[in-house]
C-alpha cells in the first residue's frame, strides 16, 4: 500500500523536466531508460530510413514509389496478425525485444546483400525486376510501421497521464537528438567520400544502425531489471482491470482467427479508437501526396544512391533538429499550460497553414521546408500528445488496437495517397496542385471534428477515473 502511494505521488507532482533530479531515483530511471530507448530506436531511424528511398530508388527505380507504397500493405497484414498474436504470448517490455532484435538482425542481412557485388549497390542498373530492392524496401516498411506502436504501447502502459504531460516531451527531445546525431554523422560521412564509396559506406551504415538496436533492447532490460514493478502500473485504473482479468482458454479455429483481427474489430466498434485511427489516415495522406513530389525532385538532382542518400539524410537532420526545437521547448509547456483538449487542435492548425503556403508558392524548395515542418511538428508535437490518449485504454487498444491503427491505417493511407499521386500523373500540374490542396484542406476540416470529439472523451475518462474499451 505504501508503495502504490510513494508511486501516485510521482505523478501527482507538478514537476518540469528541468527538476528530473529532485524526484525519486526509481522514476529518474525510469524517464532515463524510457529516453534512452527510444533515442537509440529513433537514431537507427535516420539511418536506415535515408536509405530506404535512395536505394530502391537507384535500384529499383523511383517511379516505382507509389506502386511499392500500395504493395508494402499486402505485406503488412499478415505482419499485424503475427504481432497481435506476440501480444497474447509475451510480456509489454518482451514485444520490444522481439522488435529491436529481429530488425537488429535483418539489418546484418542485408548489409551482406547490398555489399554483394551483383545484388548489391554496386550494381549500378535501375531494374524493376530486382528483388533486392523491393526486398529492402518491405523490411524498412516493418520497421517504421512497428517502431512508433512497440514503443509507444509499453511507455503508454507504463505511465500514467500525468507523468506523460510531464515527461513525453522530455522523451522525444531525446529521441530528436539520436536523430540528429545519426542524420549527421551520416550526412558528413556521405560528404568525405566520393561515388564509389557509396557500396562500402551505405552496408555498413546498416551493420551501424543493427548495432543502435541491439543497444535498445539492452536499455529495456536495464528498465526492467533496476526500476520496481510498482513504478511501471501506469494508469492505475487499466492495471487494476487486466489485473483481474482471468488466463484465457483455449480456443477453437474460429476464436482464432476472430482474435487475429481482434485489433481491427476494436477499431470498427469503439468511436474513439476509431477517431484516433483516422487522425493517423489523415495525417498520413497529406504526407504521402507531399513526399512524392520531394522524391521526385531530388531524385532528378541526385545521380547516384550516395547523393540522394546524403540528400535525405541532410532531410532528416533538418528535420529531427526542428523537431527538438519543439518537443523540448513546446511539448510540455503546451500540455500543461492549454491541457490536452486545447493542445489537440495545434497540429492541424500549422498543417492547414503549411498546406496553404505550399499552394500558393509551389516550388520544390518550398515542398522540401513544408515536409520537414510537417514531419517535425508531427514527429515532436502530434505524436506524444496523440499518444496521451492511448494510456486510459485497456492493453487489447494499446496493443492491439495500435498496431492495426499505426500499421495498417497509415499504409492503407499511403496506398489511398499513392493511388491519388498516380492519377495525378494523367493531369497538368496546376490541376494537381489545387486538387491536392483542396483534398488535404478538407480532410484537415474532418480531422478538426475529430478531436473535439478525442478530447471530450479524454477528459469525461480521466475526470471519472474510467477506462476506455473495459466493455470490449
Amino acid at each position: 500500500m505504501q508503495n502504490n502511494t510513494q508511486s501516485e505521488s510521482v505523478s501527482e507532482d507538478k514537476v518540469s523536466i528541468f527538476k528530473l533530479w529532485n524526484i525519486q531515483k526509481e522514476f529518474r530511471l525510469k524517464v532515463f531508460f524510457q529516453t534512452a530507448t527510444f533515442l537509440l530506436m529513433t537514431a537507427c531511424l535516420a539511418i536506415w530510413r535515408p536509405l530506404k528511398i535512395s536505394i530502391f530508388a537507384k535500384i529499383v527505380g523511383a517511379s516505382y514509389i507509389p506502386e511499392a507504397k500500395l504493395y508494402s500493405l499486402i505485406f503488412i497484414i499478415p505482419m499485424i496478425i503475427f504481432y497481435s498474436k506476440l501480444v497474447d504470448l509475451l510480456r509489454r517490455h518482451q514485444l520490444l525485444y522481439c522488435f529491436n532484435l529481429f530488425h537488429a538482425t535483418g539489418g546484418i542481412l542485408f548489409y551482406f546483400l547490398l555489399s554483394h557485388p551483383v545484388y548489391g549497390i554496386a550494381n549500378t542498373s535501375t531494374d524493376p525486376t530486382r528483388l533486392t530492392g523491393w526486398a529492402f524496401y518491405f523490411f524498412m516498411e516493418s520497421f517504421n510501421a512497428f517502431l512508433s506502436t512497440v514503443f509507444w504501447s509499453f511507455a503508454d502502459s507504463i505511465n500514467k497521464p500525468k507523468d506523460a504531460k510531464n515527461y513525453y516531451g522530455l522523451i522525444v527531445s531525446g529521441s530528436k537528438v539520436g536523430g540528429i546525431l545519426a542524420a549527421g554523422g551520416l550526412y558528413i560521412l556521405i560528404s568525405f567520400f566520393n561515388t564509389t564509396s557509396d557500396s562500402i559506406l551505405l552496408p555498413n551504415s546498416m551493420l551501424f544502425g543493427s548495432i543502435m538496436l541491439f543497444g535498445a533492447a539492452m536499455s529495456i532490460f536495464l528498465l526492467m531489471k533496476t526500476v520496481p514493478g510498482y513504478y511501471m502500473h501506469g494508469y492505475e485504473k487499466v492495471y487494476q482491470l487486466e489485473k483481474k482479468k482471468e488466463k484465457p482458454e483455449k480456443n477453437g479455429l474460429i476464436q482464432t482467427l476472430k482474435k487475429a483481427f481482434e485489433g481491427l474489430i476494436i477499431i470498427i466498434k469503439n468511436p474513439y479508437v476509431l477517431g484516433i485511427f483516422f487522425t493517423i489516415v489523415i495525417y498520413e495522406i497529406m504526407i504521402v501526396i507531399l513526399d512524392y513530389r520531394v522524391a521526385l525532385a531530388a531524385d532528378v538532382s541526385c545521380g547516384s544512391v550516395g547523393a540522394l542518400t546524403q540528400y535525405y539524410a541532410l532531410y532528416y537532420l533538418l528535420m529531427n533538429s526542428v523537431g527538438l526545437i519543439i518537443s523540448f521547448f513546446g511539448t510540455t509547456a503546451i500540455l500543461r499550460l492549454l491541457g490536452m483538449r486545447t493542445s489537440l487542435f495545434i497540429f492541424p492548425i500549422v498543417s492547414s497553414i503549411i498546406i496553404l503556403t505550399t499552394f500558393f508558392y509551389p516550388t520544390a524548395i518550398v515542398f522540401f521546408i513544408a515536409l520537414i515542418a510537417l514531419r517535425a511538428a508531427n514527429y515532436a508535437l502530434n505524436h506524444p500528445i496523440r499518444e496521451i490518449l492511448y494510456i486510459p485504454t485497456t492493453k487489447n487498444i494499446k496493443f492491439k488496437a495500435k498496431a492495426w491503427t499505426d500499421a495498417f491505417g497509415s499504409r492503407s493511407a499511403k496506398g489511398g495517397g499513392s493511388v491519388f499521386n498516380i492519377g495525378m500523373k494523367k493531369v497538368s500540374p496546376a490541376f494537381a496542385l489545387f486538387f491536392s490542396s483542396a483534398l488535404m484542406l478538407g480532410l484537415i476540416s474532418v480531422w478538426m471534428i475529430i478531436v473535439f470529439f478525442l478530447g471530450k472523451t479524454f477528459t469525461n475518462v480521466i475526470d471519472n477515473q474510467k477506462v476506455i474499451g473495459e466493455k470490449d
